[in-house]
């Protein structure tokens, strides 16, 4: 058997000998082969170019460390790609905004469906609430129910500078264990107490030319949170059995800045109290609904509390006051 396949092979072999390269290129095959010799040949080269971009890479983390030192060289890397001080985070995995969304889990469209707009009530029960708002995803304002808050009096960017002053528990609590956000002044304020080290000049727009300014940050210390609770009140709407998060979310600024387009991973709704200041939020539905659902505005005023769901809803916010800070108090529930 094998040797009338030799035979076959030489005399194809003899064949392809007595073929000039026009002949050969004029068979059925001769494409065929020289498209599958340039794929492999692509792919090839495909590979020799992964390889000498990872060696490239390679030999820049080399000499940088070279030059600098493992602990500058990661100083100064971190820093420059991600924003991230080595020296003051305790994690150093950076959070990409992009992995936690794309590992988030399915939303039903039924929250956002024929939702165009926010619905501002008032004098509504906790059963009521309940029903129709606190675990339905449906956006909604509530207008009356600050009005016995003394947070609404005393809530200004000297009360909290007071509070968050240098060396106090309060503010140690927070650069060493709850979150800050500086957003797009991440650059001048690595932590809360370059916040409050600003002028006051600044802080209150005092100049013309006065460069704008929005942060936020979690208080996780339970001594400032009791504190913070003796201005304002558990939202008198919530469900009875539902319980508040011990942790409070405090976002402050001047107009021109807000939080940018993003969705939270926090697990619960939350309600946010708007002291001081006006801010315009814009809801966006989640990928999987954009056919079914639009994206909206709307505007929270002084005296009135939004409740979202942050983890459903794609949200961004910008303070539009004219001539006063936002700030912006808020906690979870379940």
């Amino acid at each position: 058997m094998s040797k009338s396949i030799d035979k076959k092979v030489q005399s194809i072999i003899k064949q392809c000998e007595s073929l000039s390269i026009d002949d050969i290129e004029k068979l059925s095959n001769y494409k065929k082969l020289q498209t599958i010799i340039s794929r492999k040949s692509q792919g090839k080269f495909d590979i020799y170019l992964v390889l000498a971009i990872i060696f490239g890479l390679l030999s820049l983390i080399t000499t940088g460390i070279s030059q600098l030192g493992t602990e500058h060289f990661l100083h100064y890397a971190y820093d420059k790609i991600f924003s991230i001080d080595i020296y003051r985070e305790e994690c150093l995995a950076p959070k990409l905004e992009f992995l936690v969304d794309a590992f988030r889990p399915p939303t039903s469209c039924g929250i956002c469906r024929n939702v165009d707009h926010i619905e501002r009530i008032s004098n509504i029960s906790r059963e009521e609430f309940e029903e129709k708002y606190a675990y339905t995803n449906h956006p909604v304002i509530i207008t009356d129910a600050m009005k016995d808050w003394l947070a609404t009096e005393k809530f200004n960017f000297k009360f909290f500078k007071r509070l968050y002053r240098t060396n106090s528990s309060a503010l140690r609590a927070v650069e060493e264990h709850c979150q800050f956000f500086p957003y797009k002044n991440k650059h001048e304020f690595e932590t809360l107490g370059d916040v409050f080290d600003m002028d006051l000049e600044r802080a209150y727009m005092i100049d013309d030319d006065y460069q704008p300014w929005y942060v936020g940050w979690s208080n996780c210390d339970y001594s400032t949170a009791y504190l913070l609770r003796q201005y304002y009140s558990r939202p008198y709407f919530l469900p009875e059995q539902s319980e508040s998060s011990k942790l409070d979310w405090i976002f402050m600024g001047t107009p021109g800045l807000g939080a940018h387009m993003h969705i939270d991973n926090v697990d619960l709704p939350s309600w946010q109290a708007q002291i001081r200041g006006r801010k315009q939020w814009t809801l966006r539905p989640v990928p999987e609904c954009l056919f079914s659902c639009k994206e909206f505005n709307f505007i929270v005023e002084p005296g009135e509390i939004i409740i979202l769901n942050t983890n459903v809803w794609y949200h961004k916010t910008f303070v539009i006051s004219e001539d006063e800070i936002s700030i912006t108090i808020g906690s979870e529930f379940d």
